[in-house]
């Protein structure tokens, strides 16, 4: 009886020790007003941003469980971004994002139950021990994501970057708050996955 009650909090302890703290969602903040333009009313523009937002959330708190994640973004666009993440865990790099991606909508092209949505989206938007503070998004890349419709909901399935520069300096620009801490380190395995 006294080795189960000893086993038992040998076990407990052992799943406390390995869970690292919960991080709370942090609410996202428009610096200069939300996006605005002819696009963004679009839908699928909707859903790009819905996703990549989080998408960048799931990477501040390490958890790719949340039903807003679920419900704007395909599983396997969701287990490439947390596989990923894990992968640079373990090779010792960490990173986070400081917001949403910035980015601009450039096109809209429907085809029945999906659509291919064209963006000008900053390039190196990211924070790691070397760059602790939000970059100024200067340069910028055309990224197509591809949405489909999935009865009421639209989700991002794939990005893919082309080699096409871009000004992305006029984007709107979100920031997390609080802000993730980007020295913080982890072990792949805090990294939550579906």
């Amino acid at each position: 009886m006294g080795l189960t009650v000893v086993g038992i909090a040998t076990i407990g302890l052992a799943l406390t020790g390995c869970t690292p703290a919960a991080t709370e969602p942090p609410s996202v903040s428009w610096q200069s007003g939300e996006p605005s333009g002819e696009l963004e009313s679009s839908p699928w523009v909707q859903a790009v941003r819905a996703s990549d937002t989080a998408l960048s959330i799931a990477a501040f708190t390490r958890d790719y469980t949340s039903d807003e994640l679920q419900d704007t973004t395909t599983e396997e666009a969701i287990d490439a971004a947390a596989q990923w993440q894990r992968d640079e865990a373990k090779a010792d790099r960490f990173f986070t994002y400081p917001g949403p991606v910035p980015m601009i909508p450039l096109s809209v092209d429907e085809q029945g139950d999906e659509a291919l949505v064209t963006v000008c989206q900053a390039q190196d938007w990211y924070l790691d021990a070397d760059r602790t503070t939000a970059p100024e998004p200067t340069e910028g890349r055309e990224v197509v994501y591809r949405v489909i419709r999935d009865g009421d909901a639209r989700l991002v399935e794939t990005d893919s970057v082309t080699t096409k520069d871009c000004d992305v300096a006029d984007a709107s620009i979100a920031l997390f708050d609080p802000q993730p801490d980007p020295t913080e380190t982890y072990s792949p395995d805090d990294v939550k996955v579906p």
